[in-house]
């Protein structure tokens, strides 16, 4: 072979190299990125599963101050008691019916 073909030969297989590199450098920085999404989300939920809980936590102070402030003793609400029973009309009237 010649110098000029060995040289050719050459630079391609060294184009051919690189290329591969560069595509397994792209699926590794693909992969990368897949991972950091998905610990981004994870952090994300963590986040906002601490902050409800949080939330709920001053929620539950908050109605348990204002059932002390109106006097009830806890656990109960004012839907929660019964109401007294309305007198119900009789479907007969008071009076008798004159004839």
């Amino acid at each position: 072979m010649k110098r000029s073909n060995v040289a050719t030969l050459t630079l391609a297989a060294l184009l051919g190299l690189t290329l591969t590199g560069c595509e397994v450098a792209e699926e590794s920085a693909q992969h990368f990125t897949e991972k950091a999404e998905q610990a981004m989300q994870e952090l994300a939920h963590e986040a906002a599963s601490d902050t409800l809980d949080a939330l709920n936590e001053q929620i539950d102070k908050v109605q348990k101050s204002t059932t002390e402030l109106l006097g009830r003793p806890d656990g109960t609400a004012e839907h929660d008691k019964p109401e007294p029973e309305a007198e119900t009309p009789s479907a007969l009237p008071e009076e008798g019916i004159e004839t």
